[in-house]
């Protein structure tokens, strides 16, 4: 009974730890925001804070995990004639701070040891399927012509998505949303 009772208070914590971070990220950005402001707000010291996680970047990865998960609840309940990646792009656009982490942690991953690098390359192949399969599907309702390769469309799609972010982070006039919906209008052969 013991054994089940601090599980269930370890994943509590966990669970409080992770909305906690991802709330004070969010308010007050990635680059602003210490383990010591997260621990502090979860009412833990820092070394409590990462016997969950290990690490400062596990504990990032498992934000970013968390905002992937919101965000695909949210677009389920949306049914939407536009591309998922265009509103997964107007509802980053709510959160820069969380893009700013996503951003940064991209980078960082790209490093072949860094901690980061499984999370990004697992996602990354999860989301170039969810894209070609949406191109897919768009094929095969004559919305885009048949003759687009639709895995390299998606590699094209979240490439142009990832450089727009780190971008808009220097310049936070860039509307990520439109460039995408426009990219996707010309994909599928629209002039305008």
């Amino acid at each position: 009974m013991r054994e089940r009772r601090v599980s269930a208070q370890g994943r509590e914590s966990r669970e409080l730890i992770l909305d906690t971070a991802l709330e004070v990220i969010g308010r007050r950005g990635y680059g602003a925001t210490s383990l010591r402001d997260i621990a502090g707000e979860v009412g833990m010291t820092q070394a409590g804070m990462l016997h969950h996680f290990g690490t400062k970047e596990n504990l990032l990865v498992e934000v970013l995990r968390r905002r992937d998960a919101a965000t695909r609840e949210a677009l389920s309940e949306q049914a939407d004639a536009e591309p998922p990646s265009v509103r997964v792009a107007r509802r980053n656009a709510e959160t820069p701070d969380l893009v700013h982490l996503y951003s940064n942690l991209l980078v960082a991953a790209s490093a072949a040891d860094h901690p980061a690098r499984a999370f990004f390359e697992e996602r990354q192949e999860g989301v170039h399927a969810v894209v070609a399969a949406d191109i897919r599907a768009r094929q095969e309702a004559g919305a885009m012509p048949a003759s687009l390769d639709a895995d390299m469309a998606a590699t094209v799609l979240l490439a142009l998505s990832d450089g727009l972010q780190l971008q808009r982070g220097v310049d936070p006039s860039i509307d990520i949303a439109a460039v995408l919906a426009w990219t996707w209008k010309r994909l599928a052969g629209s002039p305008g």
